[in-house]
Order: C-alpha cells, then sequence, then structure tokens
C-alpha cells in the first residue's frame, strides 16, 4: 500500500492541457456504456445459422479477443501502481478510466461466449 504525504491536487493542481487530462476528459464524455446493457438476442439467433466450421473459428477469435482484453485489464493494474508511485495524477486519472474501459471490454466477450455460444468451460485450445 502507498503511503501518502502530499497531493498532487492541493499542492499544484492538475495539469489540464496535458495529453493524459485530454484523454481523460474525452473517456469520461465517451466512455459510457455498459456491457450487459446490449441486446445479443439477434447475435444468437445469427450463431444458429452459421456452420460448425464457421462457429469454430467465430469462437476461436473470440476467445483470443477475450483473453487478450483481461490480460490489458491485468496489466494496467501494475502500470497504474507503477504511475501512482511516482506522483503522474494527471496519467493515472486517464489509465483508471481505461482500465475501466478494458474491464467492460473482458465482460463483453464473456458475454458473448455464454449467452450467444453457450459455450461453458475451458476455451484454452
Amino acid at each position: 500500500m502507498l503511503h501518502h504525504t502530499e497531493f498532487t491536487t492541493t499542492t499544484r493542481g492538475l495539469r489540464r492541457e496535458s495529453p493524459s487530462m485530454r484523454l481523460y476528459e474525452k473517456a469520461k464524455r465517451l466512455g459510457i456504456w455498459n456491457p450487459t446493457d446490449i441486446d445479443l438476442t439477434l447475435d444468437r439467433a445469427h450463431w444458429g445459422t452459421l456452420t460448425a466450421d464457421e462457429q469454430d473459428i467465430l469462437l476461436r477469435l473470440t476467445a483470443m479477443f477475450q483473453a487478450g482484453e483481461e490480460a490489458v485489464t491485468l496489466d494496467l493494474l501494475s502500470l497504474i501502481m507503477t504511475i501512482a508511485t511516482e506522483g503522474r495524477v494527471e496519467e493515472e486519472l486517464y489509465l483508471t478510466a481505461y482500465l475501466c474501459v478494458e474491464a467492460k471490454h473482458t465482460d463483453f466477450f464473456a458475454r458473448f461466449v455464454g449467452e450467444v455460444t453457450g459455450r461453458k468451460g475451458d476455451l484454452g485450445r
């Protein structure tokens, strides 16, 4: 756990013109979506029309995206901790917003695999 003795926002303030803060502002404006709100009904119906080979290919690609999004979500945590230790609060603000979006991607792909393809268990193959 980090021990804080001072805070950037109360000593120098935020550098709102920095690239990180501009990205953070954009993330706040455009990053509002919930994977649970996405209706997968048509996806499920379309899935049933695919051949077994098409389903296999799509499942493999989706599983790779799902794993990639999860990996980014996990890796961002250590980067955020490093940035926080260095006191780079503008970058930390942006990266926490970015982490949230990556977590949503992970959630969405997990929903797609479970609810559309009906596959459960290990997709590591």
